[in-house]
């Protein structure tokens, strides 16, 4: 059992923070810099639970914020709970043409990894993550036996949940607190946020999308940026940026302008 636990331990991080971390903070938003080799490690991780292509993401994570809770909004409760939470991905309200992901991500096109995950946006993408999602838990079997096999599927399940709470029930006004009004429904979290590795401090998120701390007090334990941290004491993690008050690379609420890159063409 303790294999168990320690294997479940460190992939629970992987995965998780693939997605918090790596699709999110780092790729959708640009909240830090680290060197390209770590952020392909990061990203992996999110990836590798079945995540799809990082431009599909940031695509979608973009026009989320851009429209969120109302109409563009590819997962807003208002369509539905059951929606917002999981058929999006298979049932999309909003569809994105090839010519509109060029234009809302055109950072991850120029980079020749995240192109190639998303063989030129047709739906051979999800076949491609499925098979290295695949190929890498064969790789744990043999390697590792089937315990940590197990471990990581329960890490992989666990941090694929995370999300889609946030994308649903951090958008439910029955739920959490608003500490920022943003002019739509984003909610603090907090049992959103313990699963999803501080994603569920959404309100925050939402009044500064652009800052790499989710949770900014210290009632709002954000273990992604417990991770920046060290990476920023280890002098790997640079340009970090957060709220107005709390860093001078400070981000602004989301009323005022953001990067152009952040930043989906309308």
């Amino acid at each position: 059992m303790t294999t168990f636990f320690i294997a479940f331990a460190l992939f629970y991080v992987y995965h998780a923070q693939g997605i918090t971390l790596g699709y999110h903070r780092l790729l959708s938003h640009k909240s830090l810099q680290v060197p390209k080799w770590l952020e392909y490690l990061v990203v992996s991780g999110g990836y590798l639970t079945l995540e799809g292509s990082p431009i599909f993401w940031v695509t979608t994570h973009r026009l989320h914020h851009r429209y969120s809770d109302h109409a563009g909004d590819p997962h807003a409760p208002k369509d539905g709970l059951w929606h917002a939470f999981v058929s999006w991905m298979w049932k999309p309200k909003v569809l994105i043409s090839a010519e509109e992901s060029q234009k809302i991500a055109p950072d991850l096109y120029r980079d020749p990894v995240y192109k190639f995950l998303h063989c030129n946006h047709t739906h051979w993408d999800g076949y491609l993550c499925l098979t290295f999602a695949v190929l890498f838990r064969l790789a744990l079997y043999f390697a590792f036996g089937p315990v940590v096999l197990a471990a990581n599927l329960l890490a992989t399940a666990m941090s694929f949940l995370g999300p889609l709470l946030v994308n649903s029930v951090g958008h439910l006004r029955q739920f959490g607190y608003e500490t920022y009004p943003c002019g739509d429904d984003s909610r603090n979290v907090w049992f959103v946020a313990m699963l999803s590795m501080g994603e569920g401090w959404h309100n925050n998120h939402h009044a500064f999308p652009q800052s790499a701390r989710h949770g900014l007090t210290w009632k709002e334990p954000d273990p992604t940026w417990m991770t920046i941290s060290v990476l920023k004491l280890l002098g790997i993690a640079k340009e970090i940026r957060l709220p107005k008050g709390q860093s001078h690379y400070a981000v602004a609420p989301k009323k005022e302008p953001v990067l152009a890159a952040d930043a989906p063409a309308k």
